[in-house]
């Protein structure tokens, strides 16, 4: 009877063993991300519905096999986005078109991406991007419930949005690091990108200053890229960072409506060919999850808009 209480117990501590190995195996080598991103200018606590005024995104990344890389590339992802975009003129309150001073649309997507990551941080990325404008957008419909269920002002002017049309683009992107400092608390980077299709065409350049407890470009939360292809874990971070980007505006489907369309929707803008962007926010990261704030703040997307404007943007995400 004792034996057989001693081979028992031996066999639960064994398994016990087993199993806390390969759970924690498991748990230290996620594979895939959950990501989550809310814009809005609601979050400076201005009580304001004003031109970009809300987005939300739900994107999910797998890490690729690590046997399809090359020697140089460290890191492969592979994403899928769904979004939303919502635009009003200077406020969701318009009673005469004449107050219109930005077109009013959403913009509903989906993407998908592949990102490339290499020893030297330097990286590349390729997406395609299919979404379409005008009621299909749902951004009436949304706009309305957002504003019931937080018990804010009725809306209106959404009977002047753009008309439906929808298109597909492709866009490139590649950037690298600069400078980094010995002490590795300050780091320099820059991308470029390239988007060309029916919804939105344009080129953008962007430098890049991080403060912080900083990783490599090939795993830091900065690049999405804490997922790992190798299964490696990254460190963790927390940093500060300040990027103005210089965009070139060829051609906007929610400024100008569908590039195709003869009836476009009452109010179309030409837009301003040349913005600037400026981004602060702080980003915290471990093996689990990533925390984000940004501030954004940019210049007039058309000339005659009464104001400049700007928002607060956070994201969560959860690796597993």
């Amino acid at each position: 009877m004792i034996n057989n209480l001693y081979n028992t117990g031996k066999a639960v501590m064994t398994t016990g063993i087993l199993l806390s190995y390969f759970m924690g195996i498991a748990q230290s080598l996620p594979r895939a991300e959950f990501n989550f991103r809310s814009d809005n200018d609601l979050y400076l606590f201005n009580k304001q519905d004003q031109y970009y005024t809300n987005g939300i995104f739900f994107n999910i990344r797998k890490a690729a096999d690590s046997t399809h890389l090359s020697t140089a590339e460290v890191n492969r992802l592979w994403g899928i986005t769904v979004g939303q975009k919502m635009y009003n003129a200077y406020t969701a309150q318009i009673h005469h078109i004449e107050e219109i001073d930005r077109p009013i649309t959403a913009y509903l997507f989906i993407a998908a991406d592949m990102d490339r990551y290499f020893a030297n941080e330097s990286f590349l990325s390729f997406a395609v991007e299919f979404g379409t404008i005008g009621q299909r957008a749902l951004g009436r419909q949304f706009q309305e419930r957002i504003h019931k269920v937080l018990n804010l002002y009725d809306i209106a002017g959404w009977e002047y949005q753009l008309k439906n049309a929808a298109g597909l683009d492709a866009s490139i992107q590649y950037g690298r690091l600069l400078y980094r400092n010995p002490s590795r608390w300050f780091d320099l980077s820059a991308s470029a990108e390239a988007m060309v299709g029916l919804n939105h065409t344009g080129l953008s350049v962007a430098p890049t200053l991080r403060l912080g407890k900083v990783n490599p470009l090939y795993q830091s939360a900065y690049t999405s890229s804490r997922l790992q292809a190798h299964g490696s874990l990254a460190d963790d971070e927390l940093f500060f960072y300040y990027t103005p980007q210089f965009r070139f505006v060829g051609y906007d489907a929610t400024l100008q409506g569908g590039i195709f369309l003869h009836d476009k929707g009452p109010i179309t803008y030409t837009p301003s060919r040349w913005m600037l962007y400026n981004q602060f926010g702080v980003t915290y990261a471990n093996r689990l999850i990533t925390l984000g704030l940004q501030y954004i703040f940019y210049s007039k997307e058309v000339p005659g808009m009464f104001f400049r404007h700007r928002y607060g943007s956070v994201r969560m995400s959860y690796r597993f």
